[in-house]
């Protein structure tokens, strides 16, 4: 299985490429499956030589617009162009407010049938918040990452067992060392999300909380996520590096 980076770039990041921290595995036998959809995902994946007719499958960890805001064209592009609507990976407590919240208003109404989330998604069952895809298995990590009127909002990473390596793959999370620091432990490789910008949002792990880590820890991390900019020497930290867009990991 193959692991791509779209995008490694912040939410707020602008310019030329600097696309949002979207992915796509790719399955021994050609399948891909994007690991969310962010509003430039088309672009990004354009910029790589895929497109629309290319995915099979979508996992979403939440509802921030750039790990979402693109599922509306890939939904409308499987839709009217590609005929296949792709599987949609997505936990319980999101799903019906992915339609609800952030969806409907674009996608609800077609010229002859009142749509709803599976008109355009397959969506798969997540059972103790585990899947399979292509004979691999994915299982999903709560993570801290924003907080609405004191309450945790869901946001999930995904823990991978690769053909050869296990993987774990933060999405978006605040620095928790105590709180991941069992998956830390289990796997072979981690892509960990890092600001690097002087400011610090509170909503990521920041490159200066995340370099005070046990060496054993970041010499199997790969940093992304991060801000514009000039960026730390990562691998002088003791880090494997920043992740590069278009940059892909056999596992």
């Amino acid at each position: 299985m193959k692991l791509i980076f779209l995008g490694v770039c912040s939410a707020l990041s602008v310019g030329y490429k600097n696309f949002q921290s979207n992915m796509l595995l790719k399955s021994t036998d050609q399948k891909h499956m994007l690991i969310d959809c962010g509003g430039d995902v088309r672009n990004s994946l354009y910029e790589l030589g895929y497109s629309s007719t290319d995915i099979d499958a979508v996992y979403i960890s939440h509802l921030h617009a750039d790990h979402v805001g693109g599922l509306e064209w890939l939904g409308f592009a499987k839709f009217f162009i590609d005929k296949n609507p792709p599987k949609l990976y997505i936990s319980d407590d999101q799903r019906d407010l992915l339609w609800n919240n952030v969806l409907s208003g674009g996608m609800s109404t077609l010229e002859d049938q009142e749509a709803n989330l599976t008109t355009f998604f397959r969506v798969m069952p997540i059972q103790d918040l585990k899947f399979v895809w292509e004979k691999q298995s994915f299982k999903l990590i709560k993570v801290i990452h924003s907080y609405s009127n004191q309450q945790l909002l869901p946001s999930y990473g995904l823990l991978i067992q690769g053909e050869k390596l296990k993987i774990f793959i933060s999405t978006d999370s605040r620095f928790s060392p105590e709180f991941l620091a069992l998956i830390y432990a289990q796997v072979d490789m981690i892509f960990q999300d890092c600001e690097t910008s002087n400011f610090h949002s509170q909503q990521h792990a920041h490159y200066d909380e995340l370099k005070n880590l046990d060496a054993s820890i970041k010499r199997k991390m790969w940093l992304y996520d991060y801000n514009s900019g000039t960026l730390p020497d990562a691998k002088l930290d003791g880090f494997q590096g920043f992740v590069k867009r278009g940059q892909s990991f056999d596992f």
